[in-house]
């Protein structure tokens, strides 16, 4: 009787812990998505600082994204075998590690840069770790309210990270952002307390795989910053290399069958081309709000608020409108939307500020409206039993994505022929050039579409 009632007493304490780690993850999930927005707007001021071009300063974001979207697919085939409980505590030491060297090595570009990669590789480890944790340890019924609570943590942080990012820069310094980080650690007690100690099976972590998509991706960003053919053949010979590889390594981290189907594939192309224009224009709009229109990082965060709402109100119904109008009308529309956005803020650049505050909302909701449509026929295209690895391999490439935009932006922003209007109706040459940038970024939504369209869309039916 007394065993029985122990077990019993323990099993309930065991469920009581649980229920009581999932808020602490929830924090920690927050604070690592508001310290990796805030360092997004903060870059007009580090190149002011340290002197250097877009195109430099840019690295400390592009490399961020893809040391992020390596690290989710790290910690997801580490959490088979390390607890969370480890493998979260680490993480925040990585986080506290990288943003004290960066406060401190704060007069070099390169150590700044050195810092935000170990801090982003700690910073992955809550983004991951927590939809993981839930899915696992919590009863069916309740997943979806925590799985819920991160869509909306990740909509709040957009609007605390910019803040955040903007205010800091402003009235103290960007370097101060360094310090944020630290409060992390606050939440290092609880998950050691709360956390289940127990070991996963063993697993393998395809470090080879993952080796060689980082090379590809380096590659290529280094090839559009500074267009050297080097770099375009490392990114040729690696590709075929990684094909190489997948198709005769059984324990992979994707499969070559991934690859071989033409709708996957091609769905991964699209989200690819799109997702890099979403980052290089939020890149791209401090930038052209502080040079065109004289506006400091705080008020361009506050400018921002309205489009990140917007976008998470959107983002929250999308799945719905998605089942009545279908996931090709919603892509399309989406697409033409952003299309839109970006001709309204390249056409009246020197009109009004309220211009760009309206292009971003339509951007930010526009991009918010497709991502469960596109994601959502991306993984209709796989076995559900292999939908796990096809999702991490698609937020690994939007990540991938995202960081490209961010180089080709900044190296536009770079280039002199950039400054001379391309409709030849805008005199200014900053004004030209950021005109320029925007009309580019409609070129490859507009690729992105007749990509969609040809290749999936006029197949799939309503």
């Amino acid at each position: 009787m007394t065993t029985i009632f122990d077990n019993s007493s323990k099993k309930e304490t065991k469920e009581y812990n649980v229920k009581k780690a999932v808020p602490v993850m929830l924090l920690l999930f927050l604070l690592c998505l508001v310290i990796d927005n805030s360092f997004k707007i903060i870059s007009v001021d580090m190149a002011k600082d340290f002197h250097i071009s877009a195109t430099t300063v840019s690295w400390q974001a592009t490399l961020a994204g893809l040391v992020i979207g390596i690290g989710a697919v790290v910690y997801a085939a580490l959490a088979d075998s390390i607890s969370i409980r480890r493998l979260l505590s680490v993480g925040i030491i990585l986080i506290c590690v990288g943003s004290v060297m960066g406060y401190i090595f704060q007069h070099s570009f390169l150590m700044v840069v050195i810092s935000r990669i170990i801090q982003t590789a700690g910073l992955a480890s809550a983004e991951t770790l927590y939809i993981i944790f839930v899915t696992k340890y919590l009863p069916a019924n309740e997943q979806k309210k925590f799985l819920g609570l991160s869509t909306s943590s990740f909509a709040l942080s957009l609007v605390i990270g910019s803040l955040t990012g903007g205010y800091i820069s402003t009235y103290l310094h960007w370097t101060t952002l360094f310090l944020v980080p630290l409060v992390t650690l606050i939440t290092l007690p609880y998950i050691l307390k709360y956390l289940p100690k127990e070991e996963g099976k063993n697993s393998n972590v395809d470090v080879i795989g993952l080796f060689l998509v980082g090379v590809i991706a380096a590659s290529l960003l280094l090839y559009i910053t500074d267009f050297n053919w080097m770099y375009l053949l490392l990114f040729i010979v690696t590709v075929v290399l990684f094909l190489v590889y997948i198709s005769k390594n059984s324990k992979a981290f994707i499969g070559i069958t991934f690859f071989q189907n033409k709708q996957f594939i091609s769905l991964l192309g699209v989200a690819f081309v799109i997702y890099s224009v979403q980052l290089a224009y939020i890149f791209l709009f401090p930038f052209l709000l502080e040079k065109l229109y004289g506006l400091r990082l705080d008020t361009i965060s506050l400018l921002l608020i309205p489009a990140y709402v917007s976008a998470a109100t959107v983002g929250a119904l999308s799945g719905k409108i998605a089942k009545v109008m279908g996931s090709r009308q919603c892509i399309t529309i989406a697409m033409s939307c952003i299309i839109i956005s970006l001709l309204l803020g390249g056409f009246f650049i020197q009109t009004s500020i309220v211009v760009f505050v309206l292009s971003m909302i339509l951007f930010s909701s526009s991009f918010a409206f497709m991502y469960a449509p596109l994601l959502d026929s991306c993984i209709c295209t796989i076995d559900k039993e292999r939908s796990g690895t096809a999702i991490g391999f698609y937020n690994l490439t939007l990540n991938v994505a995202m960081s490209i935009g961010i180089a080709y932006t900044a190296a536009m922003m770079d280039h002199s022929e950039m400054r001379q209007s391309f409709l030849g109706f805008i005199s200014n040459p900053d004004a030209s050039m950021y005109s320029n940038v925007l009309f580019v970024l409609v070129l490859i939504t507009a690729f992105s579409l007749f990509l969609y369209w040809i290749t999936v869309g006029r197949k799939v039916k309503r």
